[in-house]
């Protein structure tokens, strides 16, 4: 007879193979990201209320993490916060990291950035992958 914390583990194992669970995840991980990103800005639900044209209510309902987001809503909210919204796919049980810079000023710091966006990069596939044949994706 399986433990109560063995059921819980095929529970949950199970429900990582319906849409519902993976459309879930992303809900939350979006609405963590605005809040992460007003608390380094000290943007208040308030005031991106304001800049977004809505009623400080709306921003409650959307960081409530009960919202259905259309990409109508989340390039709003992005460009309100003063970012850009990048949508991204992986292969399945691959892990993403993000680098996002400054593009270079001056020749000397377009040199910097590329000799460091080439060891990131060199870094990263090693760590995946230990080879660097078989990255799927690095932007460079």
């Amino acid at each position: 007879m399986k433990t109560a914390s063995e059921r819980f583990d095929s529970l949950l194992e199970a429900s990582r193979e319906s849409d519902a669970y993976w459309a879930e995840k992303a809900l939350i991980e979006y609405t963590e990201e605005i809040i992460a990103r007003m608390e380094r800005q000290n943007v208040t639900r308030s005031e991106l209320a304001r800049r977004l044209g809505k009623r400080p209510a709306y921003v409650t309902k959307l960081l409530r993490g009960d919202n259905n987001f259309t990409f109508e809503t989340v390039v709003k909210i992005a460009r309100a916060l003063g970012m850009e919204f990048v949508p991204h796919m992986k292969p399945v049980g691959w892990q993403t990291r993000w680098m996002d810079y400054s593009p270079a000023k001056s020749k000397a710091q377009a040199v910097s950035l590329a000799v460091r966006k080439q060891e990131y990069s060199r870094n990263v596939e090693t760590e995946l992958t230990g080879e660097e044949d078989e990255v799927f994706a690095i932007g460079a």
